[in-house]
């Protein structure tokens, strides 16, 4: 026997075909193909054919039509006998059927060997092989059934999946032509499946048929503008542009579209970022160096090479400031905005690899997180992409080398990059064009009106000797005058002689940030405005050195000097008017790099090591105490232990969800310095716990691949030192780093090693939840036994333990496998018992996740009304407590049902407001949500305008 159902359903029996008989016996059929030998209930057949209004003899017909394909399998087949083919069992009714003998099982054999295959040619080519095996959709189920099938449209959308990774194969390997065909049924089947359609505006285009792919799109536009009410998505966006950008290159010019900002590549006004730091008020000076930087950037044709300005000079010169300055001049010639960066080349240990400002700049601009790459060559194409019709300015401050450069530059026109740096920028000169500005310490002249506009004429003009020696001790160096000014206005009855002789008598040097004039040495002016502060000001400026991040808080400069929070305040407030320290941003404030580097010349030849170290320990515990904080309103549920309450450590603890997210979003950069520098000195348990408490953070937000290198080093570090409880959850928390960057296979064998770890230790609440993540992540590859297996021992420790939150999580991502291994009975009585626990705890985050996953079940079961329930429970429960993620699941789920039960307005208005609550912490998640309503669309019924 040969069976078919990649297609209307066929029969061969000794090479000949046969008749499958009636439309009804055809459906019964094509339902045991489908489901590719899985047992199939009586009720299941029942609800396919006479969906919620059955007869009474219902099952008696059902039997009727299997006894006949029985017959018709094996004719000589006895009455009652059992058959070879179709066979039945407490379990319900199954094909027995190998690849070679059903489309579908020989079609998924092909996908294996394309999947695994080493060549991409010979993988492109099972790929199409594969393809080729179907002849429409599903059973042909259009000509059985007028509603839906959930097994029929399963395997549909198996095929259009295929059809979607056999498109992108062949679009890197150049061979487009090979799936159009395929991907051209595909997306005539699904009219208003934005994926698929995008792929085929790629595949045209890549076909040499730019005209069909930009007519396509036209017509999809209207298509979902007249039927569903929306735009097109940010995935059709992109591969329009593409489609645009290769047309470009021919002599038609392509057309205006109006686009909504929702994606990548939007270009609409939503998403115009504003970066720049802000213009100084005093700016005076530097009119040869703005001339020629502006004749520079005006200097090209509009259509010629991306401008780029470097300006380079030692320390202190003023870099920043012309850069920012000429930003101001020019922005407006930039509509689509500004991004700034200050990659901190000064000091190779702080140093902003091209990836993370990448993905910082792909933020700005409107990338979602989930989207941007992690492949740093990915990020840097993306983000070319994205800027290919943009007209936006750039400044990179503080760049180490050309090559830290290079991938942050845009790869088309019309843009402007700003560049500054300490060091020589000749080859980015001789790479991309670059025009170098060479900026010099400030002429006298200049010096002097700088003096005079901070100071105001009256003071500094009446003693003119004095003012002429204050510009000769600073050597033209802006940083050094700007210094000089705001601690003369400090001191209203101070004459200008007393400050000249001051900075002549305090001369002197600052190692390994020299200049090349001696009059300008930067140690001297620091040392002024050092000593000028009060004792408890000038030890924070000391201890602030300690600080490994870019910049530090109000809170935690006063942990780091052990002050109340009040008194810090009136000490911080003192270092930001002597402008050793600076507020770069609301709230968070730094060092220039050389006045930190003077920081931590005084500190270790004023403080003992003894103070150093508390110091550091004070700053650990407030970074830990913090986050372990905020982390209560992220993830509850913590896995570090909590932090030892230093004294002198100030208290700050958001006070909701959102205050939480917006502090780790904040402090994000820092904490990453934080545990760095605790693996450095040897803090590696504060290190790795605080990391534990970082990570629900990372998984929230997107960072997959920061929360990676961080784990990375924390357990690095761990095994070093022979921490083996250390190493044991740090590679269990590398394992959730992997597992989200889609290394399964990485993940559970890291897990693998977690779990002996733990159990050596005896940690047994440990290995309870490590066998839980093996069971999650064995359930997401797809092996079941294996998932309930470890969900079953996990179990068993949680219990053994009387940790009954583990238990609840185990129970609920048990149920889910068990259903999957056929035992619904036992799925159903395993949630039940999970969501009884959650209500008895009072858990409403876990009452809410119970609710939802019932609920999944209820939808398999066709069992609508119980399933509304649960999705109601479920959204009821998370809009309560503000869990939007759970808001959306619930509405999608209530949109499935309503669809299920043929209510297309109900199902449309569910989804619309899933759609209208979801946002980037699901990458998948707007497709899906645009994937369920186009389905509204594929009859044109009315009902989805």
């Amino acid at each position: 026997m040969r069976f078919a159902v990649l297609g209307p359903v066929r029969v061969w029996r000794g090479g000949q075909e046969v008749d499958p008989g009636s439309r009804q016996q055809r459906l019964i059929l094509a339902l045991l193909l489908a489901r590719a030998g899985r047992p199939v209930g009586i009720m299941d057949f029942v609800a396919l054919l006479w969906d919620e209004r059955p007869p009474r003899s219902a099952v008696n017909i059902v039997h009727l039509h299997l006894g006949s394909l029985r017959r018709l399998f094996e004719p000589d087949l006895r009455p009652r006998a059992s058959g070879r083919w179709l066979v039945g069992d407490a379990a319900g009714y199954r094909m027995v059927v190998d690849a070679d003998g059903l489309d579908l099982l020989r079609f998924r054999d092909l996908v294996r060997q394309a999947r695994t295959a080493d060549d991409p040619v010979a993988a492109l080519a099972t790929y199409v092989r594969a393809l080729e095996l179907s002849r429409g959709p599903c059973a042909g189920a259009p000509d059985l059934i007028s509603r839906p099938v959930a097994d029929f449209e399963a395997v549909d959308n198996e095929y259009a999946d295929l059809v979607g990774e056999a498109t992108e194969l062949a679009l890197r390997a150049g061979t487009a032509r090979t799936v159009l065909p395929m991907l051209r049924r595909v997306a005539a089947q699904r009219p208003l499946d934005e994926a698929v359609q995008a792929k085929l505006l790629l595949t045209l285009s890549a076909a040499g048929q730019q005209a069909e792919a930009i007519a396509l799109y036209q017509e999809l536009r209207g298509r979902l503008s007249d039927e569903l009410g929306i735009d097109p998505g940010r995935e059709l966006q992109e591969a329009y542009r593409k489609v645009l950008r290769h047309d470009a290159a021919g002599s038609a010019e392509p057309p205006e579209v109006p686009l909504r900002d929702e994606g990548p590549l939007a270009a609409g006004p939503l998403v115009v970022p504003a970066q720049l730091l802000p213009d100084l008020p005093h700016f005076t000076g530097r009119a040869e160096s703005l001339r020629r930087a502006l004749a520079l950037i005006h200097g090209r044709a509009p259509t010629g090479a991306l401008r780029i300005v470097a300006i380079e000079g030692i320390p202190g010169v003023g870099k920043t400031t012309l850069a920012t300055h000429l930003a101001y001049r020019v922005a407006d010639e930039f509509p689509d905005g500004q991004l700034y960066a200050d990659l901190r080349g000064l000091d190779p240990d702080a140093a902003l690899a091209p990836g993370e400002v990448l993905q910082a700049f792909l933020h700005a601009l409107g990338v979602r997180g989930p989207d941007i790459p992690v492949n740093e060559l990915a990020r840097s194409g993306l983000y070319r992409s994205v800027l290919a019709e943009r007209r936006v300015l750039i400044v990179l401050d503080n760049v180490r080398d050309a090559d830290q450069v290079r991938p942050l530059l845009p790869g088309a026109p019309g843009s402007l990059v700003l560049v500054t740096s300490r060091y020589s920028l000749a080859g980015l000169a001789a790479t991309h064009g670059a025009d170098v500005l060479a900026l010099d310490v400030l002429p006298n002249d200049e010096a002097r009106d700088l003096l005079v506009s901070r100071l105001g004429p009256a003071r500094a003009l009446a003693d003119r000797p004095a003012l002429d020696e204050i510009v000769t001790l600073c050597g033209g160096l802006p940083l050094a005058l700007a210094v000089v000014a705001a601690r003369t206005l400090a001191r209203p009855g101070y004459r200008l002689s007393a400050v000249a002789r001051e900075l002549h008598d305090t001369r002197g040097s600052l190692d390994g940030f020299d200049v090349d004039d001696p009059d300008s040495d930067l140690r001297a002016i620091f040392s002024w405005s050092y000593r000028g502060l009060s004792p408890s000001a000038a030890r924070l400026f000391r201890l602030l050195a300690l600080h490994p991040g870019p910049d530090v808080t109000l809170p935690a400069a006063a942990s780091l000097g052990g002050l109340p929070a009040r008194t810090a305040r009136g000490v911080f407030g003192e270092l930001v008017r002597s402008r050793l320290v600076t507020e770069r941003r609301p709230g968070r404030y730094g060092a220039h790099d050389l006045i930190a580097a003077y920081a931590r010349e005084l500190l270790h030849d004023t403080d003992t090591a003894a103070e150093r170290d508390a110091a550091t320990d004070r700053l650990l515990g407030y970074y830990r105490r913090a986050a372990y904080a905020a982390n209560r309103h992220i993830n509850p549920e913590i896995d570090a232990d909590p932090p030892e309450i230093l004294d002198g450590v100030v208290d700050e603890s958001p006070s909701t969800g959102m205050e939480a997210a917006d502090w780790f979003a904040a402090e994000r950069e820092v904490l990453k310095a934080v545990m760095r520098q605790a693996n450095d000195v040897g803090r590696v348990y504060d290190a790795w716990q605080l990391e534990l408490t970082v990570q629900g953070f990372y998984q929230r937000d997107g960072w997959w691949q920061e929360w990676a290198t961080v784990v990375r080093e924390c357990l690095d570090a761990a095994s070093g030192a022979g921490d083996s409880a250390g190493a044991a959850n740090m590679l269990r928390s590398l394992a959730g780093a992997q597992f989200y960057l889609g290394n399964s296979t990485s993940a559970l064998a890291l897990l693998e090693r977690a779990l002996t770890i733990f159990t050596e230790l005896g940690n047994a609440s440990r290995e309870a939840l490590t066998l839980r993540n093996i069971g999650e992540v064995s359930f997401a590859v797809g092996d079941y036994h294996r998932s309930a297996a470890c969900h079953h021992q996990a179990l068993r420790i949680a219990e053994s333990l009387g940790e009954q939150i583990t238990q609840l999580d185990v129970l609920c991502r048990l149920a889910d496998t068990q259903y999957e291994l056929g035992d619904r009975t036992l799925s159903f009585a395993t949630i039940g018992r999970a969501l009884a626990m959650s209500e008895q705890l009072g858990r409403d985050v876990r009452r809410s996740e119970c609710h939802l996953r019932r609920a999944n079940l209820y939808l398999r079961e066709r069992q609508y009304a119980e399933s509304l329930a649960d999705w109601t429970a479920a959204e009821e429960l998370s809009t309560a407590i503000s869990h939007r993620v759970h808001m959306v699941r619930a509405k999608l789920g209530l949109g499935d049902t309503a669809y299920a039960m043929g209510d297309r307005s109900a199902a449309r208005t569910a989804w619309l407001a899933a759609l209208a609550l979801s946002n980037d912490s699901n990458p998948g998640q707007e497709a899906g949500i645009r994937h369920r309503l186009a389905k509204l669309g594929h009859r044109a019924d009315g009902v989805a305008a």
